[in-house]
């Protein structure tokens, strides 16, 4: 026996691994006998003058000349060069598919220890089923090739057919039921998988016409004769076979549902670890506050992928990605900046307002910002120049005619959006004392116009609300809308007709002896009656009474939901007079803190209603008439402008 050399088994073994190729083999399918070979195409000659100075490989050579020395290595001692170096059932394979003298010798009967030994390798794998041989089971778990027409990359596996399938052959050799065979065999002996969204349950047709063949024997003039003792023990021999497959079948969907939620882990955790590597090298290098909480980096290919890092790779790509930091870092000062000239426009623009007549209509601060004098200060003027509140100056000064045509904008928006309920609505029923608005946001309290333009939840920001931004101007308003914390007016489509309040508006309108269908909200205001509920008066409570306002809105102290018509009555004078005592008495608990302006002083500035309180008494000497000499910007809801009702005995 002729000696051979360790280090050169050594070598021969790793260009065996080296070279295995991309040559894609049928599956593999053992014989009885031995393994058949497919013989390789026949190549065209070329002259060997064309060849002059091509060199090949060394892994090119060693797979070449490998197999001619391969079958003369005893088999225990290839089995120990196979054992030794832990080849998984994916690395026998791509060795089996180099040549044919390797793949004849893994492909025997002879070698089936070696895949077996290699399957042991993998965690959790079921056994050999009995219907399959190793290199079947090795390709089926784990070469990505479709098993019809070897396109890579296939991920369906239809364990209970044995096979790996892509889309187009997936679609033509499975189907939901148009087959002619009977529903006992349909259901009984063909193989079954669901699609991705479990919506339809899927039948091999190949499998349906094998058995369609098989089942000729068993028919007379077309008809399956279930009753024959042949046909019940081919059933049931095919039935108890599909059942041992199927529960293999299950078996194997566990274990590659894990194996994928482990292969997922593993490089989520390898891309962490070379996340936190690329971190701490730059953060030596000064970006740490241009690296967290950025997804341009943290998903940028260089960074979120789970190889190691290496001194080599952070030599290649350490530029790239500080490159990538210099233009983040520009870009986060710029955004900084804007928000901040955002921030300083918002309070110059809040003291606007606030030194603004209490009854003055002005848009939504994000409206207001919006607008091209604004934005040309914001966003136009250089990063180095600092802007003061005298900067907004003029840009201040074009609020006015904005806000003109704002209002004519937004009202023709609430007249759609009262011709949803009324389809002849026009301009003149915004004002009405029966036309109420609300938000679907918070809280559904009813709101007449203009108040619904300024009222505070038609601005409401929902920050984890669905965001459209395809347009530069959306991504403007988006951007803005986070630094405020507010929305543009109905931005959201929250607007909407509240047809409750409406209803008990139209019993209170009349109960006022005034035409509901032409009684404006300011007439009404100008009257503002006191009313009482007479559904929810009684000798044991007293009677329930209270301004016009809260019986339109319905507060919390006022329930009546009576089945029956509502029933309302003015009161007299001397019973007016005891619900102003009563309203004066409750002042001080009814939102004390709401902000509110003096009609004597006509200060625009707000204070809190208990610091008005003080404010009359001492520079105007007014302890009484207190709700007859404050006024509330629009801004604040009704339900905060007048004590809740009360009873009176």
């Amino acid at each position: 026996m002729s000696r051979r050399s360790a280090r050169l088994s050594r070598k021969v073994a790793k260009d065996m691994l080296i070279s295995g190729g991309y040559n894609e083999l049928r599956d593999a399918v053992e014989d009885e006998e031995g393994t058949e070979v497919v013989p390789r195409k026949k190549r065209r000659k070329v002259n060997a003058k064309s060849t002059t100075g091509i060199i090949k490989s060394s892994s090119f050579v060693a797979a070449e000349e490998f197999p001619s020395s391969f079958g003369d290595f005893p088999l225990d001692i290839v089995a120990e060069i196979f054992r030794v170096g832990r080849l998984s059932p994916m690395d026998l394979l791509n060795l089996a598919r180099t040549s044919k003298g390797i793949r004849g010798t893994l492909m025997s009967r002879s070698s089936a220890f070696m895949w077996k030994q290699s399957r042991s390798h993998i965690e959790g794998l079921p056994d050999l089923p009995r219907d399959l041989s190793e290199p079947q089971y090795a390709n089926l778990c784990f070469s990505t090739h479709c098993h019809e027409c070897l396109a890579g990359r296939v991920l369906t596996i239809i364990w209970s057919a044995r096979t790996r399938l892509c889309n187009k052959f997936g679609t033509h050799k499975w189907v939901a039921s148009r087959t002619e065979l009977e529903s006992a065999l349909l259901w009984s002996l063909i193989p079954t998988h669901r699609e991705w969204d479990y919506r339809r349950e899927l039948f091999s047709v190949d499998e349906a016409r094998r058995l369609s063949e098989e089942c000729v024997v068993f028919r007379e003039d077309g008809e399956l004769q279930m009753s024959n003792p042949d046909y019940q023990v081919w059933f049931t021999q095919k039935k108890d076979a599909l059942e041992e497959i199927n529960a293999h079948a299950r078996l194997c969907a566990v274990w590659a549902a894990n194996r994928t939620i482990e292969r997922k882990d593993q490089l989520y955790e390898a891309r962490g670890l070379r996340y936190d590597a690329i971190v701490e090298r730059l953060t030596a290098l000064g970006w740490a506050e241009d690296m967290f909480h950025r997804p341009e980096f943290c998903s940028h290919k260089l960074v979120n992928q789970p190889k190691k890092l290496t001194d080599r790779i952070w030599k290649n790509i350490q530029g790239p990605l500080v490159e990538l930091l210099a233009e983040l870092k520009e870009r986060r000062e710029r955004v900084d900046a804007i928000k901040n000239r955002q921030r300083l426009a918002a309070r110059v623009y809040d003291q606007f307002r606030e030194a603004s007549p209490p009854g003055m209509l002005l848009p939504p601060r994000i409206d207001v910002l919006l607008t091209e004098p604004f934005r040309v200060v914001i966003e136009d003027t250089l990063a180095e120049e600092v802007l003061t509140e005298e900067s907004f100056a003029a840009a201040i000064s074009s609020v006015a005619e904005f806000s003109v045509g704002w209002r004519r904008r937004k009202e023709k928006e609430l007249i759609k959006i009262m011709r949803k309920n009324r389809p002849g609505a026009v301009q003149a029923d915004l004002h009405l004392a029966t036309t109420f608005f609300t938000c679907s946001i918070y809280p559904a309290e009813p709101l007449r116009f203009p108040a619904i333009l300024v009222h505070p939840s038609a601005t409401e920001f929902d920050e984890w609300g669905e965001v459209d931004s395809e347009e530069e101007d959306e991504d403007t308003r988006v951007d803005l809308q986070y630094t405020l914390q507010e929305a543009a007016w109905n931005a959201d489509d929250c607007v909407q007709l509240q047809e409750r309040a409406q209803r008990s508006a139209r019993f209170i309108v009349r109960a006022c002896g005034l035409d509901p269908d032409v009684t404006t909200g300011a007439e009404m205001d100008e009257i503002n009656p006191a009313l009482e509920c007479l559904n929810c008066s009684n000798k044991r409570d007293g009677h329930l009474v209270m301004r016009w306002t809260q019986a339109t809105i319905l507060q919390p102290n006022h329930v009546c939901d009576s089945p029956g018509i509502p029933s309302w009555r003015c009161l007299n004078p001397d019973e007016e007079r005891l619900l102003e005592n009563k309203e004066l008495q409750l002042l001080g608990t009814c939102s004390p803190e709401q902000a509110c302006c003096c009609k004597v002083c006509g200060d625009s500035r707000r204070v809190p209603l208990s610091t008005m309180k003080g404010h009359l008494l001492a520079e105007h000497g007014i302890s009484d008439k207190v709700l007859e000499n404050i006024v509330y910007p629009l801004d604040v809801g009704p339900a905060d402008q007048f004590p809740p009702p009360v009873r009176l005995k």
